[in-house]
Order: C-alpha cells, then sequence, then structure tokens
C-alpha cells in the first residue's frame, strides 16, 4: 500500500505540470458554451461565460508557467515567451481574418467593406477590445451589422494582458533581487494584489458602465490572475481524491448554470462572474488530484471526444462567428435549428482544417537559442501582419474612391429627393443611378458628425463652437437644434435654406440623447448624464433666447429597438419632455418640435444594394412609425404654444415608406443620408416659416 501511494503522488505531481487531457476537455467545455450561445442565445443566455472560462485555463497556462520560471532562473526570455506567443496564435488568426476579407468582399454589400476592413486592423493589432468599449456594439447576437471579427475582443485582451505580465514578473524578480529574497516569495502576494484590484474596478466600472466594463483589459485582468493563483498556491486536498472528484463537479456545476442563468442584462463581469472563474479555478486545482475516480469530472472531461474538441478549440472559436456572421447575412435572418447544427459542423470542419495545417505547422520550433532563433517567427509575424493589413486596405480604398462622390453637388432637376413628394412636386428622371452609392451611405452624415457637434456637452463645448449657416451675419435670425442624433439631421436642412435666406443655425446634438430631464436606462445602467446636461443646455438656451429652437429625437419603440433603452413608468420620457420644453417656453422662445422620421425595416442600404430600384425595400407604415406614441409630440400638445412639424407626408404614401424617393435614398440606418435630408430643406423652411 505504501508503494501504491508514493506512485500516486507521483503521478499527481506530474500531471499538475504534464499533459492534463482535462483542461483539453475544459477548454471544449468552453468552446462549446461559446458556440451554443451565439447560434441560440435563447439557449444559453449566459453563455458568454465560455470567454470567462478560457481566461482562467489561460492564466492557469501561461502565468504558471512565467512563475515557475522566475522561480527556477530568476529571470524570464522576453524574446522567447513573445516567440511562443506568435507561434502559437498568430498564423491562425491571420488566416481567419485573410478569409473574413474575401468572404466579405465575396458575400457581403459593399457598404460593409470599409467597417471590416477598421475590424481587421483593430483585430490584427490586439485593441479589438477597445473598438467595441468606445463604440459601444451589443454582443447579444450576430445580426445582419455586427461585425464577423468582433469576437477578437476577448483575443486582445489576452494579448494586452500578456505583452506586460513578463515584465512584471521581472519587476518581481528586480524587487526580490534588491532585498535579498527569492523571486517566488513574491509572486503570489504581488499577483493577489492585482488580482483584487482589478476584481474592485469590474464591479465597480460593471455597475456605471456596463458594455465599456464588459470589454475592457482592466476588469478582466483578476479573472486570468485567478489562473496563475490556482497553478501556484499550494494543493490542500490531496489526502482526499473522492473531496477532489466532489470538488470537481462544483466547479462544472459553477460553469454550467451561469451560462443557463445568467443573461446579458446583468451587470457583468462585475462580482457575479466570480462565479465561473472560481469554478474554473476548482476543476483546474482538482484535475489532477482526481484523475483516479472513475466518475470524476475531470475523467469526464479528459475522455477522446472531448479532448478532440478542445485541441481544436482555438480555431474553433476563430472560426464560429465568422460563419455565423456570414450566413446571418446571406439568410436574411437567425438560423434556424438544422441550420445551426449545419453551421456547428463546418465551423468544426474548418478549426479541424486550421489545427492541422495551420496551428501544428507553425507551433513547434526546433532551433538554436538567442535571437537568430527567434527572427524567423518575428519576421513571418511582421509580414503576414503587412499582407493582411495591404490586403484590408484594398476594399477599403475602393470604397474611399467611391465616397469622393459624397462632395460633389447633386442637380435638383435629376435628384429632387424629398421634392419629388411635396406640395409642388419635382419630376424624378428615369435611368439615372441612385444617390448616394449604397455602398457610401454610412459616410453621408450631417454637419453635426464632425467635432464635438453631435456629442454636445454644455460644459464643455463653448458657446462660439457648432454654429452653420450665415455666421458671418449676426444679426441674422438664430435657429437652436436641439436633441440626438435624429434631430442633428435637421442642421443640414437648415443650412440649405440658409443659403437663400439669412439664418444662423447653433446646433446642440448629443446623439443618443434626447431632449428630455428624464433618463434613459437600459437593463444594467441608469444613464443620468443625458438629463442632467439637458437641463444646464435648456438654461443655455433660455439665456441665449434664440428666434427659434428646434427640437427634435427618435421615438422611444426607436430606443429600445436600436438601442435596448427604456424610461421607467417612475419616469417617462414624456414627461421629460415636458419639463425641458416648459422651460423654454417658460423664457418665452418660439418653440418647434418635428415628429420623428420614420423607422426603416431592416437594413435598407443592403436591400437596395440587392435591388437596384429599391422597390422591394419599402417599410409597411404601421412598421415605419412602430404603432407607438412620438413621446415628443405628445408633449407639445400638452404646452400652450409649442408647434408641431410633421414630414412625414415626404416619406409615405399609400401604405409604405419607400427606401428611395426621387432617385434619392432616403435612409442610411434609422437616419436619413444627408442627401435625402437636404432635400427637405424647402418644406422644412415652409412648416417654420422661414421661407
Amino acid at each position: 500500500m505504501r508503494h501504491a501511494a508514493v506512485r500516486g503522488r507521483r503521478a499527481q505531481t506530474r500531471s499538475s505540470h504534464g499533459p492534463r487531457p482535462d483542461i483539453q476537455g475544459l477548454r471544449a467545455l468552453a468552446v462549446g458554451i461559446v458556440v451554443i450561445y451565439h447560434l441560440r442565445p435563447e439557449a444559453l443566455p449566459g453563455g458568454f461565460v465560455g470567454v470567462d472560462v478560457f481566461f482562467v485555463v489561460s492564466g492557469f497556462l501561461i502565468i504558471g508557467s512565467l512563475a515557475r520560471e522566475a522561480a527556477k532562473n530568476a529571470s524570464i526570455s522576453v524574446l522567447d515567451f513573445y516567440a511562443r506567443r506568435i507561434r502559437r496564435l498568430f498564423p491562425a488568426s491571420a488566416v481567419v481574418l485573410a478569409a473574413v476579407l474575401a468572404g466579405a468582399v465575396l458575400l457581403l454589400a459593399p457598404s460593409r467593406w470599409q467597417n471590416i476592413s477598421s475590424d481587421v486592423l483593430f483585430s490584427l493589432l490586439q485593441v479589438q477590445n477597445w473598438h467595441q468599449a468606445l463604440s459601444a456594439v451589443s454582443y447579444a447576437g450576430a445580426t445582419q451589422e455586427v461585425s464577423p471579427l468582433q469576437h477578437f475582443w476577448s483575443l486582445a485582451v489576452e494579448e494586452q494582458f500578456y505583452l506586460v505580465i513578463p515584465f512584471f514578473f521581472l519587476g518581481l524578480i528586480a524587487a526580490a533581487q534588491s532585498a535579498g529574497q527569492k523571486a517566488g516569495r513574491f509572486i503570489v502576494p504581488a499577483l493577489s494584489g492585482t488580482a483584487l484590484a482589478s476584481f474592485a474596478y469590474s464591479i465597480y466600472l460593471s455597475d456605471h458602465e456596463h458594455t465599456m466594463a464588459y470589454f475592457a483589459t482592466t476588469t478582466r485582468i483578476w479573472e486570468l490572475a485567478v489562473g496563475g493563483l490556482a497553478a501556484l498556491l499550494p494543493t490542500r486536498l490531496k489526502g482526499s481524491a473522492r473531496l477532489s472528484a466532489l470538488s470537481g463537479w462544483l466547479g462544472v456545476c459553477a460553469i454550467v448554470a451561469p451560462a443557463f442563468l445568467f443573461s446579458t442584462d446583468m451587470a457583468f463581469p462585475g462580482s457575479i462572474a466570480a462565479i465561473p472563474v472560481l469554478g474554473t479555478a476548482i476543476l483546474l486545482r482538482t484535475g489532477s488530484l482526481s484523475t483516479g475516480v472513475s466518475w470524476s469530472a475531470s475523467r469526464v472531461l479528459g475522455i477522446r471526444p472531448m479532448t478532440f474538441v478542445g485541441d481544436v478549440s482555438y480555431s474553433l472559436y476563430l472560426w464560429h462567428w465568422p460563419v455565423i456572421v456570414f450566413a446571418v447575412a446571406l439568410l436574411g435572418r437567425t438560423p434556424r435549428i438544422r441550420e445551426a447544427l449545419l453551421l456547428a459542423v463546418v465551423s468544426l470542419v474548418l478549426a479541424t482544417a486550421s489545427y492541422h495545417f495551420v496551428e501544428q505547422r507553425f507551433r513547434h520550433h526546433a532551433g538554436h537559442a538567442g535571437w537568430r532563433a527567434y527572427r524567423r517567427v518575428y519576421a513571418m509575424a511582421l509580414c503576414g501582419a503587412m499582407v493582411v493589413s495591404v490586403a484590408a486596405w484594398a476594399p477599403w480604398q475602393v470604397i474611399e474612391f467611391k465616397r469622393a462622390q459624397l462632395s460633389t453637388e447633386l442637380s435638383d432637376h435629376d435628384y429632387p429627393g424629398a421634392q419629388a413628394w411635396s406640395g409642388r412636386p419635382s419630376p424624378v428622371p428615369a435611368g439615372l443611378p441612385i444617390r448616394p452609392e449604397p455602398s457610401v451611405a454610412m459616410q453621408d452624415v450631417p454637419a453635426t458628425s464632425a467635432g464635438a457637434c453631435g456629442v454636445y456637452d454644455p460644459t464643455l463645448v463653448p458657446d462660439t463652437d457648432c454654429w452653420f449657416g450665415s455666421t458671418a451675419e449676426q444679426s441674422a435670425p438664430v435657429v437652436v437644434v436641439v436633441g440626438d442624433s435624429h434631430a442633428g439631421q435637421f442642421v443640414d436642412p437648415l443650412i440649405a435654406v440658409a443659403r437663400k435666406i439669412p439664418l444662423r443655425i447653433h446646433a446642440m446634438v448629443r446623439n443618443g440623447c434626447p431632449f428630455a430631464l428624464t433618463p434613459p436606462r437600459s437593463a444594467a445602467t441608469l444613464y443620468t448624464n443625458c438629463s442632467t446636461q439637458n437641463a444646464v443646455t435648456a438654461e443655455k438656451i433660455a439665456a441665449a433666447k434664440p428666434d427659434l429652437v428646434l427640437v427634435a429625437g427618435m421615438r422611444e419603440a426607436g430606443y429600445r429597438k436600436a438601442l435596448g433603452w427604456s424610461w421607467g413608468p417612475d419616469a417617462p420620457l414624456l414627461d421629460g419632455y415636458v419639463q425641458s420644453l416648459s422651460r423654454l417656453r417658460a423664457a418665452g422662445l418660439r418653440v418647434a418640435v418635428v415628429a420623428d422620421l420614420p423607422y426603416p425595416q431592416g437594413n435598407p442600404v443592403e436591400c437596395v444594394q440587392k435591388h437596384a430600384d429599391g422597390g422591394a425595400c419599402a417599410t409597411p407604415v404601421s412598421e415605419a412609425l412602430m404603432d407607438s406614441e412620438d413621446a415628443l409630440v405628445s408633449a407639445a400638445g400638452r404646452i400652450n404654444g409649442v408647434e408641431v412639424v410633421d414630414l412625414s407626408k415626404l416619406f409615405c404614401r399609400d401604405g409604405v415608406c419607400p427606401a428611395v424617393i426621387g432617385n434619392v435614398l432616403v435612409y442610411r440606418d434609422n437616419h436619413m443620408t444627408n442627401t435625402f435630408a437636404k432635400s427637405l430643406g424647402p418644406e422644412l423652411a415652409v412648416a417654420l416659416g422661414l421661407s
């Protein structure tokens, strides 16, 4: 029995740092959860926790390895570490980036090429997470507009962390040497402190800026650090394989249960991410201690089907999301169950090929130590990055060439736009191409898109900024345009009016912030900064005494559809508008509100690219108006003297709202193209009594 016990302890020791089939199985579990979540989010609403599992596993392996190297050698080979990361990760990711570029050009509408080209560069530079955080893109599921490279955010988090971690250890080594101590004594305390700081920040930011917290590197460091601590802390359960096995199943439950119970509405990662993170750490800690127990989680995770998926898990993660996004774009809808299964199989086949013919080919390196041994690796990465960058530049430039059209003034005779449906309709010449060219429609934006004029903050933007029209004529009447991005659309029509009559336009537009004194909210965040700034803006407008205040904003139903925002029953949007408009009227100002424009169905730009005349891209009026109240118009009806301008007759007739009117593309998304907006100028001037 004594000899058997000794053999068992040796096996456990070897398996702690040697082959761990259960870790491959854990990777399989993680990637399986993520793939199911992306294919059928309603089946696993918390499937995003699979990424957290990957973070912990990565920390367990990489930090554990670096810590042992630091403790043993009192040094770390930074060149060797980075070379290993490049060989392990870069080739497969470069192939996927190139494939996505090719797929975008062959399968997707040209209007998406520039965004995808940008995403290729963000992914290549390992900053995709910050791009996602700053652009506040929802990650709840693939839609036709979602980037096929959005999932590179998690790889960016890891690589940013591993860019710094070797120097973290070198700093600890230097500190230990100066103190006459061994580096190993400093590692666990320093790593623990780092984890606690990151965890505390994750809780704070998740409560205040949900989207930023989800993608930020700083809120994920603790997950990687927990993995490292799981590898470094001394084991306390060596005496009981059965207890280790039970603990392993507890870890599995801590991963699987959140996949079913969590959702994107929660403040994640925050504190609740500790459940799957600690569950993963438990599995990693106990896996090598429970392999002798037939019913242990480590034995189940170590079976060949699981280890096979674990082997290809990196490539599977890389390939599955582009496959899904391209499929959704081609189908025009979410895949059904059979289609989802087929997409999973296609992803697995691509991952298997990538693993054998790309990953394995570059992963292992034999040669002498030193710079000469790494030169080929770094040269390969540099050349590969340059090739992918040039490939991304090509479709970008194609669209950039077309974008030059936007600076060319169109003939009102050939492109009457809204004037084709005005009180004195203009004839519409046949056989002319639609303008703006759909592939550059997303760049056909209003004047407020430049600088701070679309993110107006009354405490930061000087009163001398964001003026348009007859700015040199100080005696010209002043129109203040205030509201969200739907209000910003009416600045350029007024600029067009100012070419005929003296008019100064002051834009106080803040995208995503309707001019109400009640705050919008998402499932996890109350956006009080919007309503607070509106109160200051209202005071500024009242003090400035403009000749007219023009207010516009997207309907609440539009905010729900576009951003998942709403207003609570205790502070509805209608009340917020009543409060802000009342302040302006109490100051004796002339106030006019513009009813929100119809909301198009689907993606009007891509539809028009598929159907050249746009005839199949019309939206029924009931859907375009979303059968919902326009709170701004309703608020105007409650306040004496507030005027209402309704331009819907220029968008819809005979029960439908077309995507093309007067040879002009009406929409770029839920906003008008600026070309169509400018064609509203004459009618807007008449409605406001400016002509």
